[in-house]
This record gives C-alpha cells, sequence and structure tokens, in this order.
C-alpha cells in the first residue's frame, strides 16, 4: 500500500515508544496504516524514537481506526506489528466480492468474534455463500423455483404463484439471513484453521514422468549390440 495514500487501508494503529511513555512523553506515538510497506514501518519507528530493528516489547498500540466493523475490539494493545501487517494484507488482498462477503458476515449473528478467525477467512472464503441478487424471501422464492427447473412457466400463470411461502421455507432451512449486501448462508464447507498447501500442479508432475520415460527409452536404445556368439574353442 502506498504510504501516501492513507485513505485505501484496513486499519490503521497508533504506536507509541513504550520508553518514552513510562517516562513521561505522552505524545511519543505516531500513526502507522495497515497494511504497510517495510520503509512505512521504519518511518514510524524512526518518528517516534525507536530503532529499524524494534521489538513488540519495545512499542504498543494505543488506538485503533478500523474500517472492518467488529475488528477493531479485537486488536491488541500489545502486539506484533508483523503479524498484524500479514493480518491486514489478507484482508487487503481480498476480491471484492469476497470482502462484501465480509462485510455482509459482520452485519449478521455469523460475525467474526475472534481475531483467528479473521485471520483465517482469507482461505476460507468459501464457507459461506453471498446471493447478492437476492434481498427478500420473494426473490429466494423464485431462485429456488428456478434450480428445480421450473422456469417454463407461461408468463399467464406466473402471477398465480406465491414465490414468497417457498423462499420463506428455503431461508428456514438453510437458517440463511438477509443483509445489507445479499442472502447470507453457509455452504457447508468445513473451516480449515491451517492454511492449506498450495497443490502440486499435475501437468508438471506429467512432464516429468514423461521426462523419464524418454530417458529411460533412449538409454535402452544406446546399450551396445550383444557380442557375436562364437564356436567352442578347441
Amino acid at each position: 500500500m502506498n504510504g501516501n495514500i492513507t485513505s485505501d487501508y484496513i486499519f490503521k494503529a497508533y504506536v507509541v515508544n513504550a520508553q518514552a511513555y513510562d517516562t513521561g512523553e505522552r505524545d511519543a506515538g505516531a500513526w502507522l496504516y495497515f497494511p504497510p510497506y517495510a520503509e512505512d514501518i521504519q518511518a514510524v519507528f524512526e518518528k517516534i524514537g525507536l530503532p529499524h530493528d524494534a521489538t513488540p516489547d519495545m512499542y504498543f498500540m494505543d488506538d485503533y481506526v478500523c474500517k472492518v466493523e467488529g475488528l477493531k475490539p479485537l486488536l491488541p494493545m500489545y502486539g506484533d506489528i508483523d503479524e498484524l501487517a500479514a493480518l491486514a494484507q489478507g484482508l487487503y488482498d481480498l476480491p471484492p466480492h469476497e470482502y462484501d462477503k465480509l462485510e455482509a458476515i459482520q452485519s449478521s449473528s455469523l460475525r467474526f468474534t475472534t481475531l483467528e478467525q479473521f485471520r483465517e477467512y482469507p482461505w476460507n472464503v468459501d464457507y459461506f455463500c453471498l446471493g447478492t441478487k437476492l434481498r427478500d424471501d420473494a426473490a429466494l422464492g423464485w431462485n429456488w423455483l428456478e434450480q428445480q427447473g421450473l422456469t417454463e412457466i407461461p408468463e399467464s400463470c406466473r402471477g398465480a404463484i406465491d414465490p414468497e411461502p417457498f423462499g420463506r421455507y428455503v431461508r428456514q432451512q438453510e437458517q440463511g439471513i438477509f443483509t445489507d449486501k445479499g442472502y447470507l448462508t453457509l455452504s457447508g464447507d468445513k473451516w480449515r484453521h491451517e492454511r492449506p498447501l498450495p497443490k502440486r500442479e499435475e501437468k508438471q508432475s506429467l512432464k516429468a514422468r514423461l521426462e523419464q520415460t524418454k530417458k529411460k527409452c533412449a538409454a535402452r536404445d544406446t546399450k551396445p549390440d550383444k557380442p557375436e556368439k562364437h564356436g567352442p574353442e578347441l
């Protein structure tokens, strides 16, 4: 994130020099915007009188301003700037529709209540489903009917169908919630606490196997010819 563009951030923290604060310098602090560049952190440390390699015991966060609902109360007073930067970067890198989903989550009874949930959300986005065009039971009902393949209903008959009871039934069964961002429900996926390892590319693996086969064939083709048989020596 560009340090000159302070409007584009997840949260900002007022970082204070702990030793200076203890000696009476109550204003020995500066704002740091998250996620920061390394030079942003160094600039704040320099401004508040800390070395570039300052450790978490040398500073604390006296205040936060946060753009994500429900996150501020969970942010620590005594924390590690590098860990906070990783948290903010994960949320900052979310695609727009996944960030909208996060806002929907935080405006519902499914909201996150721990810092770990916010940290783990980037690799658990599919744990939730958000239907951005579904704003009421009627819309949800029509959506359900369409999913059942009942889309070829004559226009003259559509007025006789009340989709709201269908939508209400679906919402109750799914325990879904209407939010300002749309209809939110759980997908049924399992929440993963550890970031999944990147999958090995099958094409590379196949290529490696083909190369190995070629080498074997080449080795077989270059084997020396068997020596000619001779009669027994007399």
